[in-house]
């Protein structure tokens, strides 16, 4: 799908009625130094910094404002899926457009997809090598549809206190044990229920199921969008990329499937059951929540019981 720019006098939805166009009208400093392309990319990672907690008040812009601060930011196309107008958060994103592509992609890839059932409807598809040839660097689509990242809870404080409960929870199972963990928990692990005996884990691979079940949970906690990436590889395998990402853009899980499992991804997340798939359970952890980074570190140092851990994975980094 082609992306193009936007009327002036024809906007959906209105202009200013975005939250990260009502951050942008707020804070633009008319007399800065920086050239507007740099106020804006230093405007979009502080919005995505703040959270949803952020107070910004309504506006309606003027004609010039739309002119020199928003039209030239982002086009259409970018503006109806930032409006998130549907059951699904996700996104379709190609970022190869290498020669004789398009063929793969209208006829391996991306052409014979449902895209309402994958990713919530043809507009969500993000095609054009005007705006998306990124290459590795995927997730500068942030910058231009920062939304996506706002969190699925009902406000930023659940956000925040679902993450606080699954810390906790590892780190209480860290100090405690078995006898820290949910009885659920441990009866869906061993296939034990009511003192009837079980088929499933037992000893030290169910301390290590239970331990992994916890950090999934802490990982489920963190996601707040998912992405369909599209990329060189995907030309290479035949296999598109999903993404769960964070509220900060950051990988926390991540996978390969082939094109036309996206569907059953798109209808289980609708579904409420999407962590229960393989491609999420299977899934490799992203660098950032692996142990080395900055997230996994906060994870190694739960499990260690550490006293000065902080109980939000929110932390403050870059988009670019």
């Amino acid at each position: 799908m082609s992306d193009s720019s936007s009327d002036v006098s024809d906007a959906d939805p209105p202009w200013g009625s975005l939250a990260a166009e009502r951050y942008l009208l707020h804070h633009w400093n008319r007399d800065s130094t920086e050239s507007p392309d740099e106020q804006r990319k230093r405007l979009v990672n502080a919005f995505v910094h703040a959270g949803p907690g952020r107070s910004v008040p309504h506006t309606s812009p003027s004609a010039a404002q739309v002119t020199d601060i928003l039209e030239p930011w982002r086009t259409r196309l970018q503006r109806k899926v930032a409006d998130k107008d549907g059951m699904s958060p996700a996104i379709w994103l190609r970022t190869s457009y290498r020669a004789g592509s398009d063929g793969l992609h209208e006829d391996r890839l991306g052409g014979s997809i449902d895209l309402e059932m994958a990713v919530g409807g043809d507009h969500r598809l993000l095609n054009d090598p005007t705006h998306y040839t990124y290459g590795a660097d995927w997730q500068r689509v942030f910058q231009v549809v920062p939304e996506l990242l706002e969190p699925l809870a009902p406000d930023y404080a659940s956000y925040e206190q679902d993450q606080h409960r699954a810390i906790e929870a590892l780190r209480a199972y860290a100090d405690r044990g078995i006898a820290a963990v949910e009885t659920r928990l441990v009866e869906n692990l061993t296939g034990v229920s009511q003192g009837t005996p079980g088929i499933g884990f037992q000893g030290t691979e169910l301390e290590h199921q239970i331990a992994v079940a916890l950090q999934s949970s802490v990982h489920l906690a963190c996601v707040v969008t998912w992405v369909v990436l599209e990329d060189e590889e995907a030309f290479d395998s035949g296999n598109v990329a999903l993404m769960f990402v964070d509220a900060l853009g950051r990988v926390v899980r991540w996978t390969r499937i082939e094109p036309a499992s996206v569907s059953d991804v798109g209808g289980a997340w609708a579904d409420g059951c999407w962590v229960e798939m393989d491609e999420w359970l299977e899934g490799n952890i992203g660098p950032e929540y692996q142990m080395g980074g900055s997230c996994g570190g906060l994870l190694f140092e739960s499990m260690r019981g550490a006293e000065t851990v902080e109980t939000t994975i929110h932390e403050r980094v870059s988009i670019d």
